[in-house]
């Protein structure tokens, strides 16, 4: 058997725990998912750092990191710098002024848009969570400009070419 089928397999017996407990409602029931969730989350973490470690390893490797694809999987590596410390404050007026000035038609002086229009503009380039690095950019705004800019991180993108 090999290292795949073995992982099936055991994934298989996990998921069918899983479903067997959903029959039950005995008192013990409880105690048993609280097991099955330790489980799941220690070879979830089990998993994780193993992953992290070959990753580390592929990546450094003489592997010229060129998209690679089988008939099972593809992988290919994406490349993007942490970024923290954003200076919300005046990215935001920044981005604000260019949606305004182009929101007027600069021969006739005409507003183009609403206030309102021009709030939800700003969703094109700003999430709640995060700044949208590569719309800002298209603005002409250098994201870097407005916060503190790690190393950049590659990370491997593993997709399935199985259609199950």
């Amino acid at each position: 058997m090999t290292l795949r089928q073995d992982l099936a397999d055991i994934i298989d017996r996990l998921d069918m725990a899983c479903l067997d407990e959903l029959k039950t409602s005995d008192e013990d029931r409880s105690e048993r998912l609280l097991h099955l969730g330790f489980i799941l989350n220690d070879a979830k973490k089990r998993i994780s750092s193993i992953l992290k470690e070959a990753e580390a390893f592929l990546i450094n490797s003489d592997w010229d990191q060129s998209p690679y694809e089988t008939q099972l999987f593809s992988i290919e590596t994406k490349t993007g710098a942490p970024r923290k410390k954003w200076d919300h404050k005046t990215l935001a007026n920044l981005v604000a002024k260019k949606i305004t000035d182009k929101a007027i038609d600069m021969d006739t002086g005409e507003v183009l848009k609403t206030p309102q229009q021009m709030i939800q503009e700003l969703l094109v380039y700003a999430a709640p969570s995060y700044w949208r690095v590569a719309a800002l950019k298209e603005l002409g705004i250098d994201p870097d400009d407005f916060c503190e800019v790690g190393e950049p991180l590659t990370n491997l993108i593993y997709r399935s070419n199985e259609h199950e």
